[in-house]
């Protein structure tokens, strides 16, 4: 097989006639162009087995930024050369569905027999408006990293499965290592920073009492309630009364994998490889503790369709292929975690640190909650987080800082419409 190149794209615009070529078909085979963020290299031998099984298409692999992603994809759009299978997350589907850039995916899946259920649960993350717009391939959930040489030295029994927020706040005040007023070691990570949009953080507590940030129309604010002002003053005990975590704006100088912190909140499996290779301490990972009731961030991505696609069937031959077969290789290789439940048990090694891995994820994924996606997610959260920040940092109280996150954010939310 000729060698792939994953390049990156030029001026879309400059070159929308040539790219509007790409719909047509090659010789004897069709081209479906796939359009991902990042360097792209853990689908090519994804990408090559599909070829391998589907000789007469032809995947052409377009590249960006994350940073630039979502824009270029409009862009083509408007230029009318959007690619044929569009990488989406939570922040971009809502948008490239309501502009009627990605298809409605229920009817190809019922047509394909493809069950739900044999995926993790990944929320709300890829619907719109009631219709399902993208199918996940690539899971995370967030999860409490702990120090199990720091729990040995301070005689505590390491996190169980239904840990409750009580024992996480004792735990973390006996795991703080302090001389006077100087810290070797704090007990845990209050992630609270400005502009932090709460994925390993506040979204789990307010889900954990029982809160969501937006109604179920995803059009108000309902975090600003007694369980919501409940739930950050819980942070804010971590961070102020307790003194069992670190100052707000010093949160990344205090890293897990360095041991200055003994727990450590972390979207999975993001941390682990480099924890394996660096890490000289013992170390595991358990679940999310429980507050009224059980709650844990994913923030999964997947694929989406071009609405306007001129080789649709191609291009759902793909998609069908990366979230089942294609699932299987990355498990298999341990390219990414899957979505795909059979290659979940593939991608994970139980003599492996962190050897709790499968089991937290029996625990939580069922409890999977998202960071409810609008249009303008990333304005309304980046103020939600900026007010919770100062809330939790002791520098307004939780009242206060909540009663105007709720003015601000349903001011941008009233602009969707």
């Amino acid at each position: 097989m000729a060698q792939r190149t994953f390049g990156r794209v030029g001026v879309w615009i400059l070159f929308a006639g040539i790219l509007a070529l790409a719909a047509v078909p090659a010789g004897a085979k069709t081209v479906v162009r796939l359009m991902l963020w990042g360097d792209g290299k853990a689908y090519e031998p994804i990408i090559e087995a599909f070829e391998q099984k589907y000789p007469d298409i032809e995947v052409e692999v377009e590249l960006t930024s994350f940073g630039n992603y979502f824009d270029r994809v409009q862009i083509q759009a408007a230029a009318g050369v959007a690619a044929d299978v569009i990488r989406v997350n939570g922040a971009f589907l809502g948008g490239l569905a309501a502009a009627g850039i990605i298809e409605e995916m229920q009817p190809w899946i019922d047509a394909a027999g493809i069950d739900l259920d044999e995926y993790m649960p990944t929320g709300d993350i890829f619907w719109y408006k009631g219709k399902l717009y993208g199918l996940g391939n690539q899971y995370d959930l967030v999860g409490l990293l702990y120090n199990k040489d720091a729990f040995s030295a301070r005689g505590l029994t390491e996190p169980a499965d239904d840990w409750t927020w009580a024992e996480l706040r004792d735990a973390a005040a006996r795991l703080t290592v302090r001389s006077d007023e100087h810290v070797e070691q704090y007990g845990v990570t209050m992630y609270a920073n400005a502009m932090y949009w709460g994925q390993a953080s506040w979204v789990n507590f307010l889900a954990q009492n029982g809160v969501r940030i937006l109604d179920e129309s995803k059009s108000r604010a309902a975090f600003n309630t007694p369980a919501g002002i409940e739930a950050i003053e819980f942070m804010r005990s971590f961070v102020v009364e307790d003194r069992s975590a670190p100052p707000v704006e010093q949160v990344y100088a205090w890293e897990f994998g360095q041991a200055k912190v003994a727990m450590d909140f972390t979207i999975m499996p993001n941390s682990f490889q480099n924890l394996r290779e660096s890490a000289s301490f013992e170390w595991n990972i358990a679940p999310l503790p429980v507050g009224k009731e059980r709650a844990a961030v994913t923030n999964t991505v997947g694929f989406a369709l071009n609405a306007t696609s001129q080789v649709k069937e191609a291009a759902w031959t793909l998609i069908e292929f990366l979230v089942t077969e294609g699932q299987m290789i990355a498990g298999r290789d341990r390219l990414f975690m899957p979505t795909y439940r059979p290659a979940v048990f593939e991608y994970i090694d139980p003599n492996e640190a962190p050897t709790r891995f499968l089991d937290v994820l029996n625990v939580s994924s069922p409890y999977a909650v998202d960071l409810q996606f609008t249009p303008s997610w990333s304005q309304w959260s980046s103020v939600l987080g900026t007010r919770i920040s100062e809330a939790v940092s002791g520098t307004r109280s939780v009242e206060s800082a909540l009663e105007e996150a709720e003015r601000q954010v349903n001011a941008i939310l009233a602009d969707e419409s």
